[in-house]
């Protein structure tokens, strides 16, 4: 397993390198030309990270820093048969192998999709992926996106419109969950564009998502920081799903039913981009008509300093990386309100270059406020540098 884990690492970093070549720079790896029948093209990613938190411990010893390679992946896209798509990826992070995209998609035409598969649900802003303009996710979106599942999923897509609606396991294809019973999700999302041209987009988003599962979950604060092997869980909130209490002496809230909600706004003109997001959870526990809240929100904003026109996808819905060889400046602030686990907010600012399509760079600091019930509060400073390559 592990020479396994090292040839991955390597045939991922060598091709990634490649593309950097002057010759390449914008060439996509085909394997097999694409014609009516059957295509096959190679995708891969790395992400080279250091990074250093500022402050020292609270026993006076120095701060944490770190090296890390981050989420390589090596796989296949492609189309056959005319109106099929697929992709197959898998990915090596923290000493294990996984999947990722794993899916077959049919096209009735340029408007309507059905997709089978392992993918996310149309839930946060985690399938971005590649296109991530921060280091890491925000504290919010990493509490309440969750994972790739298996499912059946229509999609539509208009110019004012979007919409994606599915039926999902909550088993995950990479734990060897083995019960019967995984539970399902329910997951719909809609989206409005009064206005898409050129230079502007503005795009309102709402979705909701219902999970009835017998696994539990989870929902923590934790460092948005990516250069350490184990991430630093500041708190810890609300568990659903068994009863008692956990290994923390918190109270477990029973039953099986949740919601997650979330709305979202867009607007970009030109060289710039504002994003908000909302996103929360409901949770009815067994035997009252109480409902349990927790939520939080985010904003984060964008400014090319070279550059013409931030990129958005009609299709996902999502703003994408910048350009080749553009130079970006941006911001976040995020709150996470965990109700009695704690509140965490974030603040973010950074600088990206894309040299090309295939090679970024990206700058962040990030300064992390906790407020925990009833132990009291800590923050946190950090710098960190991703180098990411991808073909």
């Amino acid at each position: 397993m592990k020479n396994l884990k090292n040839k991955l690492l390597a045939a991922v970093s060598a091709v990634a390198l490649c593309a950097l070549m002057p010759s390449q720079a914008d060439a996509q790896i085909t394997v097999v030309p694409e014609n009516d029948n059957f295509s096959l093209k190679l995708i891969g990613r790395t992400n080279f990270d250091f990074g250093s938190f500022l402050n020292e411990k609270a026993d006076g010893s120095k701060p944490d820093n770190g090296v890390a390679v981050n989420d390589t992946r090596l796989g296949v896209s492609g189309k056959f048969l005319d109106k099929w798509d697929y992709k197959v990826e898998i990915c090596f992070d923290k000493k294990a192998i996984s999947f990722r995209d794993v899916f077959v998609k049919y096209n009735f035409n340029k408007t309507h999709h059905i997709q089978f598969g392992n993918v996310f649900m149309g839930y946060g802003m985690k399938p971005l992926g590649l296109a991530y303009k921060f280091i890491d996710d925000a504290t919010v979106d990493n509490t309440f996106c969750s994972s790739r599942k298996m499912g059946i999923v229509y999609l539509l897509t208009t110019d004012p419109f979007n919409f994606n609606g599915g039926v999902y396991s909550d088993g995950n294809i990479d734990n060897g969950n083995s019960k019967f019973d995984q539970g399902v999700n329910l997951s719909a999302k809609a989206i409005y564009r009064p206005i898409i041209n050129e230079t502007t987009v503005l795009h309102f988003g709402a979705a909701t998502l219902y999970t009835n599962s017998p696994n539990t979950a989870s929902y923590s604060g934790v460092v948005p920081e990516t250069f350490t092997t184990e991430g630093k869980t500041t708190f810890k909130g609300p568990t659903f799903g068994k009863a008692g209490v956990d290994a923390d002496g918190k109270i477990v809230y029973t039953g099986k039913h949740y919601s997650r909600y979330e709305g979202e706004m867009i607007f970009i003109h030109k060289k710039f981009m504002l994003e908000t997001h909302y996103q929360g959870a409901s949770y009815e526990p067994t035997a009252t008509d109480d409902r349990y809240h927790v939520g939080g929100a985010l904003a984060q904003c964008s400014f090319l300093l070279i550059g013409e026109q931030q990129n958005y996808n009609k299709a996902t819905g999502l703003c994408q990386n910048a350009s080749p060889r553009n130079l970006e400046v941006l911001a976040r602030y995020d709150y996470l309100d965990l109700n009695d686990g704690g509140h965490q907010q974030d603040v973010t600012v950074g600088i990206n270059y894309f040299f090309s399509k295939h090679f970024n760079m990206k700058l962040n600091y990030v300064y992390t406020d906790t407020d925990l019930l009833p132990a009291g509060g800590s923050s946190y400073n950090s710098v960190q540098v991703r180098a990411q390559f991808s073909f």
